[in-house]
């Protein structure tokens, strides 16, 4: 019975003679004696059981089984190749896929600009993104179900690597007709008293723990309603006059029929942004990711001191 396994080197002088039509052609185009390149196409011979080529003085040809052979080892060659090429590209993280949980809006502001930016140098990977709560998300990457987090503060979980990367300050979202709107900012003594409403997943509850540092005193505790929707419906809701709700600056950059969007005065109320990655993760994609974002962190850095000094 024929031996199905077959040396992929040996291959390489099978489709080059059927090509030169000549041994000796090969030879001196590889490099090698012919006799290499003769014993090499045997062996292929010996293996298949049947012969690949017809011999003669001027050369050779091939056969009938030989031209079958070719035509289907052909393209396995071809698959083999496009394999390795993939598998290489994977490595230099050309090709593979991202897995990035976060809390903000990719509409503006600087994870749009880092997404946009890898998008641009690695189109071979795909970005997967899922929003979620930052405790469901950290949880997530220490399980290896995601590559990187984008989270507020600085968190340092066990294995884990953290790098802050920008600010984002807090804007209260009210409708568009209530009295606030016409300021150019609040305080919170503007609106301590009115009513808050937060989705249960996606940034909700470091929000609802945020109402609860700024705006808790004794006595007193702010009065905050919780929906099971996501940030569009909400923001629908807060037009509707159901309660205002806390979002960063990233939110901006999309448009909400209805609604005005205010800075809370004072810096106390601009939050930094981190990158959360476990330290075994060797997934070249992510390392490419984080060095995008530090560029891109630095330039941001530059621009924000070269508008202070102005």
């Amino acid at each position: 019975m024929p031996d199905p396994t077959l040396d992929l080197r040996n291959l390489r002088y099978v489709i080059l003679a059927a090509e030169r039509g000549s041994f000796r052609r090969v030879a001196a185009e590889v490099g090698v004696e012919q006799s290499t390149v003769s014993r090499r196409i045997q062996l292929v011979e010996r293996r298949l059981g049947v012969p690949i080529f017809e011999r003669y003085s001027g050369g050779v040809c091939l056969t009938a089984a030989g031209e079958m052979f070719l035509r289907d080892a052909t393209i396995g060659a071809h698959h083999l190749r496009r394999a390795v090429q993939a598998v290489s590209s994977l490595k230099r993280g050309g090709q593979g896929v991202l897995r990035i949980g976060l809390f903000v809006s990719l509409a503006a502001g600087f994870l749009g600009e880092l997404v946009e930016r890898y998008q641009e140098q690695y189109e071979g990977i795909d970005l997967e993104f899922e929003e979620n709560t930052a405790e469901r998300n950290l949880s997530r990457l220490i399980g290896g179900e995601l590559d990187v987090v984008f989270v507020t503060g600085m968190p340092a979980p066990v294995g884990c690597e953290a790098l802050q990367l920008w600010e984002e300050r807090i804007f209260v979202a009210l409708p568009s007709a209530h009295s606030l709107s016409g300021q150019q900012e609040v305080t919170w003594g503007d609106i301590e008293k009115e009513r808050f409403i937060l989705s249960a997943g996606g940034p909700g509850p470091e929000i609802h723990d945020y109402l609860i540092k700024r705006l808790s005193a004794p006595g007193f505790r702010p009065d905050i309603r919780v929906h099971r929707v996501g940030r569009e419906n909400l923001m629908n809701m807060v037009a509707r006059g159901f309660g205002l709700t806390l979002t960063t600056a990233s939110t901006l950059g999309t448009s909400f029929a209805g609604l005005t969007f205010l800075p809370i005065a004072g810096d106390e109320d601009i939050v930094p942004c981190t990158a959360v990655w476990t330290s075994n993760n060797s997934n070249p994609a992510l390392h490419h990711l984080l060095a995008i974002a530090r560029e891109t962190a630095q330039r941001s850095s530059s621009v924000d001191r070269e508008r202070f000094l102005k």
